[in-house]
Formats: C-alpha cells, structure tokens, sequence
C-alpha cells in the first residue's frame, strides 16, 4: 500500500479490509413503507441484489445494470438483509433494514444492528447542510456509537432539491462536521474525532474529493479527557469575519469552556494561523441565574444581535441559554457574559438564524423530550413565540424516539431541514438510525414577522 494524504475515500476501508477494496460495498439505503432505495460501488456490467426478511432461508434476486436500484413489494415494519453480488460473483458484506413509513425523505439510514461502520460507530449524528452555487445540496454526517472510535464521516448530494439523494465520498478522520461555501469553495469544518483535533478541508469539485486537512487546534482525542468540542453549529459573516462556536471540555469531567473561532474573511482558511479563538470562558456559577450543578454551556450559535454585536448563544439547561458577548475588534479577547435567556429549547442542540428582514428563526426541540420539533421565532433573542411544530411524534415516548440536532437553510419562503432522526426502533431516542431532509412553508405561518 502506499502513502496517502488526502481526507476523502470512495469509500473508507479500514487497511484490514484492504484484500476487499474490489468487491461491491452499499454506500447508502433508504428504507420506506414497502420499499427500499439501495446504492453500491463496485465494477461489473451487472449486478445481482439478494434481499431476504431476516432470518428467512430464501433469497429474492433482482439483477440491475445500474448501481443502484429500488427494491418494492417489501412487507412494512419488516426487518431484511440485503448483499451485492457482482458479474465476477464477488459479493458486498450483508447489510440491514428496516421498513417503515418515515417523515421527511431519507438521505441515509443505518440499521442499530448493521456493523460496517464498526471501525466509526453505529449511529448516524452530527447533520449539515450546504446549498452550492450550481443548485445541487450537500448533506453530511458523522457515525458515532459510545466509547467507539467515531471518526468517519458520509456526504451525500441532491440535483433535485432533496427529492433524491446519492452518495459522493467518505472523509476519514472527521467527526462534528459543518459544510460551508466561501471565497469560490467548499470546506468542511470539523473534529478528527470526539474532542480531537480542529480540522478544516476544501474542495474544488463539490465535494467528491478533498486534499490533506490543515490542523487548526490539537485536541485530546479521548473521551476521557478535556478536548475540543464542536458541533455543526452555524457561522456567521459579521464585521469583516467568519465566526463559529466551539468549546473545550468533556462530558466525562462535566466541564466545558466557551470560545469563538473566527477568521478574517479574506484570508485563506487552509492556513491555521489565520484562525482565532476567544480565549476560553467557563459559566461563572456566580452569575445571575446560572446553574449550579450545570457542566457549562456547549454547541453555541454565533449571531449578530439587533445592536450589531456578535454574541454567542449556547445552549445551558432547561429552558435557559446562556448569551456571551464577543469583541470584534479584538478577536482574541475573552467573552462577556450577557445574561442568561428564557429560550424554550435549550436543553438539546438547537439552530438559529436570522432572515434578511432581521428576525430570528430557531428550530429545535422543546421539553419535555426530543418527539417534538419545533420552529420558533424572535425580534430581539429574548423574547421567543412558537411558529409551528414541524414534526410532532408526541404519541411515542421520550426515550424512543428523537428529531433532533436540526440544521436548515432559509430559502424564500421555505425552510431546508436536516435531522439526526432516530425512529422505526431506533437503539433509543439519542441513537439515531436516520438522516432526514423536510421542507417547511413560511408562508401564512409567520404573521407579523416582518
């Protein structure tokens, strides 16, 4: 084998699976009721795809010239196992689904059971959404699972406004990524793994391959010690930067740090030393308000408030976020603490962002779980009335079932939605086996929002 140095692989083979790099390998599924969208790699002219109710003996064959295929007539709420056979009778690894009828389209699906990604994880998480110039939408996200490696991330593209999707490339390592255009390019901002290195990588082709990552920040790359935390988190264009959140800490010690990352936006983004942090602040148990059992503030939203500051809005607890203040023109200066905000969905990731008339539209979901996803809107980041309930699943209890972690995109009157979706027995409501794409109409109901 030779060296390599790019970040991207179509698709990632753990180097054990080298003697495998020629065989058919299913890069995305996509359940439904009584169907189910399958894609591969692979070489051959043709295809055989063998699907079977699990735990049956008999195989169905559907034989397809393409690389893809829509398998009908299956039974809904039924478990299957499917496997790719090409002309030179190689076969992929057996994957997994299961059928049902789901919110939204499907950009990908992974079965709580399926164990190719084992080398990352079993979940998908971490959704992010990027429209391109050319109209076609990137959707990316990570595969984690507790105390496993999560390392591996899946991107996926749609020529046809999320109505179809197919997979482009893998990037390995990459964990807690975000997709954003600048200066003419796509990059992706992101971890190596849980609390590891801040990386950034560009591409020039929308997305189907990626040169070598640059190294912003070195993290611990150990759930058991502090490190870098991010999430794909919004950024913000203001006062000549780039801004995004980002925190230092860990779960496991309760404890995280607040910061702003920002870059001057003219200056080249693959180059480490043109990024800044704040440097890092700790919710000061002292401060009006704050929660004293409270392991700090995480996944903050970067924003431009009404008076044209830049402010970091984080999510702290139930029903409060907590609003730090940055200094544009001393980009490395530690955060001012602000207040703390009635915020109605603050105890999970939430997204905001405001619309060209000034408003700020926030999706996410409010107490008691994650069943409900939620659209919200505010004049002024303090007081928030809700817009409507995008998805409600309210019949279905809080540890079942999650639409959660959304990022969107605000196009006309219309709202892009990506959810890490855990549904159809999921593992449980954190550990989701979906990613799904909604559109939601503004119109009619936003009154009175300009």
């Amino acid at each position: 084998m030779r060296g390599y140095n790019g970040w991207s692989y179509t698709p990632y083979r753990p180097a054990a699976e080298a003697d495998r790099s020629e065989v058919p390998y299913i890069c995305r599924l996509a359940p439904y009721e009584r169907t189910c969208e399958v894609e591969w790699l692979g070489q051959g002219d043709t295809f055989s795809v063998y699907y079977r109710e699990r735990g049956s003996f008999d195989w169905k064959e559907k034989i397809v010239k393409a690389k893809e295929t829509v398998l009908e007539g299956l039974d809904s709420e039924t478990e299957y196992e499917i496997r790719v056979c090409d002309s030179r009778h190689c076969e992929s690894r057996v994957r997994l689904f299961r059928t049902s009828l789901v919110e939204g389209r499907i950009v990908n699906y992974l079965h709580p059971e399926d164990a190719q990604y084992d080398f990352s994880g079993r979940y998908l998480c971490s959704p992010s959404l990027v429209r391109l110039p050319s109209g076609v939408l990137l959707a990316s996200m990570d595969v984690y699972g507790a105390r496993m490696p999560q390392n591996l991330t899946l991107l996926f593209r749609s020529d046809d406004n999320g109505e179809t999707w197919r997979y482009v490339t893998d990037l390995f390592p990459c964990f807690w990524g975000k997709l954003f255009w600048h200066q003419g390019k796509l990059y992706m901002l992101a971890s190596s793994n849980e609390y590891g290195d801040i990386l950034i990588g560009c591409s020039e082709n929308e997305g189907k391959t990626w040169g070598t990552p640059a190294v912003i920040r070195r993290g611990s790359c150990n759930t058991e010690e502090m490190g870098n935390h991010k999430a794909p988190v919004p950024i913000l264009r203001s006062h000549g930067r780039l801004w995004t959140g980002v925190e230092y800490g860990t779960w496991r010690k309760k404890s995280f740090y607040d910061s702003l990352l920002s870059i001057d936006e003219n200056a080249d983004p693959m180059i480490a030393e043109n990024w800044t942090l704040t440097d890092y602040i700790r919710a000061d148990r002292g401060w009006v308000h704050a929660n004293a059992d409270a392991a700090g503030a995480i996944e903050g939203n970067a924003l431009e408030a009404p008076d044209g500051s830049v402010v970091d809005f984080l999510r702290y607890g139930e029903n409060k976020a907590l609003i730090l203040k940055a200094d544009p023109d001393d980009p490395e200066k530690r955060m001012e603490f602000v207040c703390f905000a009635e915020f109605p969905m603050a105890h999970t990731k939430f997204e905001i962002q405001r619309t060209e008339e000034g408003v700020y539209l926030a999706v996410g979901n409010p107490l008691p779980g994650r069943t409900v996803l939620s659209l919200y809107q505010s004049k002024d980041l303090d007081k928030w009335d809700k817009v409507c309930d995008i998805i409600n699943h309210q019949e279905y209890g809080i540890k079942e079932v999650g639409f959660q972690y959304p990022v969107f995109l605000i196009e006309g009157d219309e709202l892009l939605i990506l959810s890490r979706t855990a549904w159809n027995r999921a593992h449980s409501f954190h550990d989701s086996n979906y990613t799904t794409f909604h559109r939601v109409k503004l119109s009619g109901e936003m009154q009175g929002l300009q």
